[in-house]
């Protein structure tokens, strides 16, 4: 039985894959997508990807390295760089196994717990969230919804973010309380989670926001990137309202429902902007950024590869804590 459910487990992301294809293939002709492929200057597109991967994986290192320097141990950028860059390998078959091999290369690196190096990751991923929602709340606060199906959507934004502003109040104040409270902080440290809540103790206001100070640029660019990337389909599409819509496409594509990001990206820009052009162009779009944000991520990765399996085999793994 314990067999089968794992099997289960495994093969719905798959089938959930296939699924939406199949309904976006059912109202969307394959050949036309196809033709739309066809007519896109494939070396320029993948040379403004490249710049963009190139910055996303530093953005990335840098803030890696800060909080665990901040939070965990003494740590330098060049030893971060060359996992950061090699676990995009694993991302691209599962993104949680990827941040995965990231806290456990920084266990073995520093020493520290592999369960609260993995609550560092956690925080960083918290920000990640929260940076996308801040650039679509600026969004939602300048963008003049252009039917009455985009005014819906804008309207139940707005009451998803003021709900999720508040969620990150609540939990700052929460472990904010904690630092003061010796009843809370026993029931912290006295529970399960209390390694990987360490990090979130630790972490005082204006932590939150350096994070999302050190990611915001990786945002910031690419819009501009998808903005440029999209002139060469055809597509325009005004900057506002990829800084409203884009997080979301960003989010529905990090859903664990799917392999690789696939599917659930490629029905997020159909639903948030269909209207923008054909849906053949939008489609094969989505397909053609998706696929170079991954070969791009995943060149990275096999340059910094071998480094780091050096670097993986010369730790030896410390006692735990």
């Amino acid at each position: 039985m314990g067999k089968s459910r794992t099997g289960l487990k495994r093969a719905l992301p798959y089938a959930g894959t296939l699924l939406i294809f199949a309904l976006i293939f059912w109202r969307i002709p394959v050949g036309n997508v196809a033709a739309a492929l066809a007519q896109v200057p494939i070396l320029t597109f993948v040379a403004v990807f490249i710049p963009f991967c190139i910055a996303y994986w530093m953005i990335d290192s840098i803030c890696l390295t800060w909080v665990v320097k901040h939070f965990n141990s003494p740590i330098h950028l060049r030893d971060v760089m060359p996992v950061r860059a090699s676990m995009y390998l694993l991302a691209l078959v599962n993104s949680n196994l990827g941040q995965g091999g990231v806290a456990w290369y920084l266990h073995r690196k520093t020493g520290v717990r592999f369960v609260e190096m993995l609550g560092s990751i956690l925080f960083i991923g918290l920000m990640e969230i929260y940076q996308l929602s801040f650039f679509s709340t600026l969004g939602v606060a300048f963008y003049h919804p252009a039917s009455s199906a985009q005014a819906r959507i804008v309207g139940i934004l707005r009451v998803v973010y003021i709900i999720a502003w508040i969620l990150l109040i609540v939990i700052v104040g929460f472990f904010a309380h904690a630092r003061h409270n010796a009843r809370i902080s026993d029931l912290v440290q006295g529970s399960r989670f209390a390694a990987i809540a360490a990090t979130f103790i630790k972490a005082k206001p204006l932590d939150y926001a350096i994070v999302l100070g050190i990611k915001a640029p990786g945002f910031l660019l690419s819009v501009i990137t998808q903005y440029y990337a999209l002139s060469l389909f055809g597509i325009a599409i005004p900057l506002v309202k990829l800084f409203l819509f884009l997080p979301l496409v960003f989010l529905a594509a990090a859903l664990p429902v799917s392999v690789a990001h696939l599917g659930t990206s490629q029905a997020a820009w159909l639903l948030f902007f269909s209207g923008s052009g054909p849906d053949a162009k939008i489609l094969a779009y989505s397909l053609a950024a998706h696929f170079t944000f991954m070969f791009c991520n995943g060149l990275i990765g096999l340059m910094y590869l071998p480094r780091a399996s050096r670097e993986l085999m010369s730790v030896d793994s410390p006692d735990a804590k």
